[in-house]
């Protein structure tokens, strides 16, 4: 399972999900850009139950959906100052059964990344389901 966390331009993501993987078995979660995820996704999904990629919310664009999201991508989760663009993302995202949700302000403010871990274990065990 692929989640894709973004932000402005991916600078904070990046943060957060550093204070996510801190909290993480690194034995079963990966953490790492969009980029890199997609560029070794055979092999990371083969050996990682959940990978976690962080990024800029100005990937997520109709150029991009069909080779880039739908193939890999099972979630989007938005960071909170973006969370304005959440319905425009959303529009684009269910047409290709990727569901898009903003993260909690208080658990992206406090840079949670315990709280933040168990809210991704949570949606990915009820996505597998």
């Amino acid at each position: 399972m692929l989640i894709y966390i973004c932000c402005a331009g991916g600078m904070t993501s990046s943060m957060f999900c550093q204070k996510i993987a801190k909290s993480a078995d690194p034995e079963t979660v990966y953490f790492g850009s969009l980029q890199q995820v997609i560029d070794e996704y055979d092999l990371l999904h083969q050996t990682y139950r959940i990978i976690v990629a962080y990024g800029g919310e100005s990937k997520i664009n109709l150029h991009n959906i069909e080779p880039i999201f739908k193939p890999y991508v099972d979630y989007v989760l938005v960071c909170p100052q973006v969370r304005f663009k959440t319905p425009i993302l959303r529009k684009m995202l269910t047409p290709v059964g990727i569901p898009c949700e903003d993260i909690e302000m208080r658990t992206f403010g406090r840079m949670d990344g315990k709280k933040a871990l168990d809210d991704i274990l949570a949606l990915a065990q009820n996505l597998e389901r």
